[in-house]
């Protein structure tokens, strides 16, 4: 207690549990004042026992919980930044404390404490009648009365007061200058704490005095906007007539300029026509020289040369038997006459390379499903695994239309001779005798082994010297065709040199060699192309991927997708069947592998 003082309860006690009173919550303080010789919170403590005004339910003691609820009432009443906590443990609440007073004064103080709470500080006619009454009857003296009273009373006297001078300096405030600033709200927020006031009580007289003075400052605000707004527009009416006026000079002038403009470009277009007419006739002069000049030129320039060739084509004659019983088919040829346009390169000592022109066009790139299925029928007959091979048709789907560029092709694969007169190596010596002939394709050479002799033969020769993108090897390979090979449905070792054991379609058994043969061997496409089915796989440019999803279609090598060290195959070879040799089958292999059926193509951009 303040000033050490103590208050003897103890023996006042009964029932049982523990509770705690605290004068605020953890994050508040507690207060003093200065009219009271204790804290604000204990002084209401020690009055509430000592008066008995904390005998709530009037039952003549005064428990714990009573204390409290008496407590915060007065202490929130006088400063509502104080909210007094009551903690509660096994029936605490019932303590109690002290036997309520029960002399006259007390009895009628604590009356007039429930008159003055119930009327915030005022006591009614019918509550002074009701307190003379009373006095009466307890037998007190009018004096000692009366200065019960005033103490009681004199608590919300005060309060008043203070509520009068915070009104009066609001209302002073006010009318020194409305609205207030930040500094004179800082001041009357610090005002209210130090008055101690209760909120409601400030926003009522807030209420009373702030809102009807907001009204007119906003009214005037209003009317001073309307004021702005009404100058505003007579301004802009002033600028819109200016604007009227000067629109209407400008019109007025820019009318006579279009005028005189107009009057120029006449004059100006007849000159441009004068001169056009002149420059055109001048035009037909050079043209008719250029003409006749081009039509010396080429009357002087020899023609692009040419080389004749026959090809072949194909045709499966089906044929029944004797009477009609049983079946067989017959192959028929036809040769035809074929031109192509080519160029010739030497590479040194007398040995040179041949480039077939390769014409502009578009084709459908990859498998049909008629392909596949006769394909799959071909692989049961011949005892192959089923799902193996339709897991690597896929890899010529989907179909697609490609659109290809012109450029010139090799009409033979890379042979040892011209690998030789430009690498000065012999590859082919890795491997068995019978691929070494100078006619022979190269073989035992790897993807990489193919772009350092096109680097070597293209600063050689000063031309793009390259390998064919996959797509420019089938394009040319087929030759207008849409059948499984260009000679036609099927092919036959007389034609190919593949495996002739295992054949396709129709076609008969035939030789099967097991050794490159010379590339000039068998007829070429109707393009001049040779050997485009079998004898050697071909590389191609491109990364190998799973499928054609994504594929360019304009006939460009695939170069990205994939980060494995797979490059294209083309064509089949003397070791493997005819299924392999056809114009749409892929294959791959790594970048760096050499074996002896594997060579190359060049091409030329």
């Amino acid at each position: 207690m303040k000033g050490g003082g103590t208050l003897d309860i103890i023996p006042q006690f009964t029932g049982e549990g523990r509770a705690i009173l605290t004068a605020s919550n953890s994050v508040q303080y507690a207060f003093e004042k200065p009219e009271y010789k204790l804290s604000l919170y204990t002084h209401f403590l020690v009055k509430g026992l000592k008066t008995g005004e904390a005998d709530l339910n009037k039952d003549g003691n005064i428990s714990v919980f009573e204390l409290h609820e008496y407590v915060e009432e007065q202490v929130t009443h006088i400063d509502d930044r104080m909210s007094p906590q009551f903690d509660n443990h096994n029936k605490g609440r019932e303590i109690v404390l002290a036997k309520a007073a029960l002399n006259n004064p007390l009895k009628f103080r604590k009356e007039v404490a429930e008159f003055a709470h119930d009327g915030k500080g005022e006591l009614s006619v019918f509550a002074k009648v009701s307190l003379e009454v009373f006095r009466q009857e307890l037998g007190i003296d009018i004096a000692e009365a009366e200065i019960i009273i005033n103490e009681v009373l004199r608590p919300y006297q005060e309060y008043a007061k203070k509520l009068e001078v915070y009104e009066q300096a609001l209302r002073e405030a006010i009318a020194h200058k409305f609205p207030f600033s930040k500094v004179v709200q800082a001041h009357l927020q610090k005002c209210e704490n130090r008055l101690i006031l209760q909120e409601e009580d400030i926003q009522t007289i807030k209420d009373r005095i702030l809102v009807p003075k907001q009204a007119e400052y906003e009214e005037q605000l209003r009317l001073q906007d309307a004021q702005r707004q009404e100058e505003t527009q007579r301004l802009q009416r002033q600028q819109e007539a200016a604007e009227r006026e000067r629109q209407a000079a400008e019109a007025d002038h820019l009318q006579r300029q279009q005028a005189e403009q107009l009057r120029q470009q006449q004059l100006a277009a007849e000159r441009l026509r004068r001169e056009q007419e002149a420059a055109e006739l001048e035009k037909r002069k050079q043209a008719i020289l250029a003409a006749e000049s081009l039509k010396l030129q080429q009357q002087k320039k020899p023609p692009q040369p040419e080389f004749s060739f026959e090809f072949v084509k194909l045709k499966v004659v089906k044929e029944r038997g004797f009477l009609g019983i049983g079946s067989g088919a017959r192959i028929e040829l036809e040769k035809k006459q074929g031109k192509a346009p080519y160029i010739r390169e030497e590479l040194g000592d007398r040995i040179f390379l041949d480039l077939v022109r390769i014409p502009a066009g578009k084709f459908i790139m990859g498998v049909s499903s008629e392909e596949r299925q006769a394909v799959l029928e071909n692989v049961k007959r011949h005892g192959f695994n089923v799902e193996n091979n339709e897991k690597w048709l896929d890899s010529a789907t989907p179909q697609h239309e490609v659109k290809v560029s012109a450029f010139w092709m090799g009409k033979y694969t890379v042979t040892n001779a011209q690998w030789f007169a430009v690498m000065e190596t012999k590859p082919a010596d890795q491997c068995n005798a019978k691929f070494q002939g100078e006619k022979q394709p190269v073989v035992g050479v790897s993807w990489v082994n193919c772009r350092e002799f096109c680097e070597r033969l293209s600063n050689k020769l000063g031309k793009n010297i390259r390998l064919p993108s996959e797509a420019e090897w089938e394009y040319a390979c087929r030759a207008n065709t849409t059948t499984p090979f260009h000679f036609g449905e099927t092919i036959t070792s007389d034609l190919v040199n593949c495996d002739g054991n295992f054949p396709y379609g129709d076609a008969p058994k035939g030789e099967y060699r097991s050794k490159t043969v010379d590339v000039d061997s068998f007829n070429p496409n109707s393009w001049g192309l040779y050997q485009m089915h079998g004898n050697v796989w071909e590389w191609c440019s491109d990364r190998w991927h799973e499928n054609y999803k994504g594929a360019p279609q304009d006939g460009s090598s695939w170069e990205t997708g994939t980060v494995d060290n797979l490059r294209a195959l083309r064509g089949g070879s003397w070791y493997n069947n005819a299924i392999n040799c056809r114009s749409a089958n892929r294959d791959r292999n790594s970048a760096d592998l050499r074996n002896g059926n594997i060579g190359f193509r060049l091409v030329v951009s």
